[in-house]
């Protein structure tokens, strides 16, 4: 978890939060996250939303809806995920190719695994740059040589 709290640091610290510790982590990479004031916010890599939830208490109210399990468990994804890739490894995470998790592209065919670190620095990367653009503004992805 060292590495992904260095990537939590580093690529969402332009949030402001001060990011403490993972108090856990989805099989899709989804994150609940102290922050040093003692928050509890949730990591949504995919939508790239980070979402102050509060105190334990509020957390576990915000965690407890349907909706919410259902999106952190992704069954249906994580099952496909498993049987087209295997059980992910130690500090890994199932996912999305990166063109996939920015075009909202859930095809079991762009599933991945990847290490939570890098899932988290890739997302916060993109979320950096894409915070003041309007909803739809396509974007290109370019990867430095």
């Amino acid at each position: 978890m060292k590495r992904a709290m260095q990537a939590l640091r580093r690529d969402w610290g332009w949030t402001g939060v001060s990011f403490e510790d993972i108090i856990a982590v989805s099989p899709m990479g989804h994150v609940l996250v102290a922050d040093t004031a003692g928050a509890i916010h949730y990591l949504d890599p995919e939508t790239r939303e980070l979402i102050r939830l509060g105190s334990e208490a509020q957390a576990a109210q915000y965690m407890a809806d349907p909706e919410v399990a259902c999106v952190w468990r992704a069954e249906a994804l994580v099952a496909a995920a498993r049987e087209r890739l295997g059980a992910p490894e130690d500090g890994e995470v199932y996912t999305r190719t990166p063109e996939a998790l920015i075009a909202g592209d859930y095809a079991h065919e762009n599933l991945i695994r990847l290490p939570l670190a890098e899932l988290l620095s890739f997302s916060g990367q993109v979320a950096c740059q894409t915070q003041d653009l309007p909803e739809g503004t396509p974007i290109q992805l370019k990867v430095p040589n």
